[in-house]
């Protein structure tokens, strides 16, 4: 539903939406209890080159 590398927050992607899924029109909510938030495979390994480099 959202992929980009600046972080919003999961409400600004809902108002973002009209609180709907943008392919079939459900209704959405945020659940906070339930919030995952986790870096890609990709991003994990620049990740791991830029820490094995020292920044």
């Amino acid at each position: 539903m959202y992929e980009d590398p600046e972080l919003v927050s999961p409400k600004e992607v809902l108002d973002k939406n009209n609180g709907r899924c943008p392919k079939c029109s459900s209704p959405l909510k945020f659940d906070q209890a339930r919030l995952r938030i986790s870096i890609s495979e990709e991003n994990k390994k620049g990740l791991f080159r830029l820490f094995q480099k020292g920044l």
